[in-house]
This record gives C-alpha cells, structure tokens and sequence, in this order.
C-alpha cells in the first residue's frame, strides 16, 4: 500500500481484512521511491497506490513495477477526478483506477476481483506446467516413432524437418543419408 497520507494509508491498512480476502500484506511505503525499492525486494502480487506524492507520483512508479514486475496488478487511487490521469493508468496497465475517499465495500469488490484474476493466471501456469512435463516424459517415445517413420520413409521432407526441430533432434547436415534396416527373425526348434 503506497500513500504519502498517513492516516489514509493506515485506515486502508487497518479497514481492510487482508486475510479473508486472502492476501497477507507484505509492505507499506509513504511515496513512489520506497515503494519501488520494497517492490524489488519483496515482489508483490498487487500494489495499491495513490496517484500524487512526493519523489516518484503512482503512475511512474506503475510505469516502473511495469517493467520490473510485469505479472503484478496495479490499483491507484486518486483524489482527483481527471481523464487524463485514468488515461494513462490504462496505458500503464494500471487494472482499477479508485477515486479518493476510498470505500472499504468498494475497495473490497476490487480485491476479490483482482485475486480471482491471480487465481486464474496461477492456475493457467500450474496448467501451462503439467502439459510441459507430460511432453517432455513423453518425448522419448515421440522421437521413437519419428526416427521410425523416417528410416521407413513415412515422412515427407517438410514434416520431416519440422518435427526434427520440435523434438530438438540435431542431424548435422549431410549431402546424403544412408540407413539400414535389418530384421532378423530367428526360430527356436523345438
């Protein structure tokens, strides 16, 4: 929470019911600069900060955890009701825009909004993460039935060189190749 008011800063601190909203609260700072610091070090999920302060104003400080922390959801608030500044927070990624006084009801909407929005993400990536490691257990027998289909002459030379790439297969190039294939069938008497 970033807020060079104190009082305002601590009654959205102390109003708001962190845990049930199922956040922990991780920092506080009085202006942008220290903001941009303790965001570094300890990488917030959601920073809440006020538009106008002192050292760095909440839309370079939102220009900059941007940059720095991309996956993070930025909500600012304002004590003023100005095109111009909701402008630029939609060109920031700035996800709520709030006008001062903030309402705890209102502030509260947010939160639960923007802590589905991280469940949804967090649970894409967990999703994005098994398919990468069913692939890569699966990737031996995929290369298998590759170079299979290519010693039989299955494959035509565009496929071929695509799933070469795909199943990071390097096969220096050559002028020719050449492959031989024997099958021995031996029979046991009785």
């Amino acid at each position: 929470v970033v807020d060079d008011e104190e009082e305002i800063r601590q009654g959205i601190i102390r109003k708001t019911d962190w845990v049930l909203l199922g956040f922990d609260l991780v920092g506080e700072a009085e202006n942008g600069m220290d903001a941009l610091e303790l965001c570094e070090q300890l990488k917030p999920d959601v920073v809440l900060t006020d538009i106008k302060m002192p050292f760095m104003d909440g839309l370079t400080l939102c220009r900059q955890l941007h940059r720095q922390l991309p996956a993070a959801k930025l909500v600012v608030f304002s004590g003023f009701d100005d095109f111009e500044y909701a402008k630029q927070a939609i060109s920031i990624h700035v996800v709520e825009y709030i006008l001062k006084p903030v309402n705890v009801e209102e502030l509260t909407e947010i939160l639960l909004r923007v802590k589905q929005n991280l469940d949804k993400e967090l649970e894409e990536r967990r999703d994005i993460q098994r398919l990468r490691e069913n692939y890569l257990r699966e990737l031996p027998v995929l290369r298998e039935q590759f170079l299979s289909n290519l010693i039989h002459g299955r494959l035509d030379e565009s496929e071929t060189l695509q799933k070469l790439q795909n199943y990071d297969i390097n096969l220096t190039p050559a002028d020719e190749w050449y492959c031989c294939v024997v099958r021995i069938e031996h029979q046991i008497s009785k």
